[in-house]
């Protein structure tokens, strides 16, 4: 039998609402409800996002 590689839930960023966090392996991001509705995000949220999304990919690249 052949064992998945499952990584568990990395720690839960919060830029304004917005989730990034890491689910099975995978860099994963939540938008806000407002950001949703509206279909608008500033562009300093949005570089965070960004920012905080590849910082995770790091992470993900650092474990294996």
């Amino acid at each position: 039998m052949r064992k998945k590689n499952i990584m568990k839930k990395s720690t839960v960023t919060d830029i304004n609402g917005t989730k990034v966090f890491i689910e099975n392996g995978e860099v994963k991001t939540v938008l806000s409800e407002q950001i949703q509705q509206s279909g608008y995000m500033d562009i300093e949220s949005a570089f965070q996002i960004i920012h905080e999304a590849v910082d995770k990919q790091y992470e993900i690249c650092n474990r294996e």
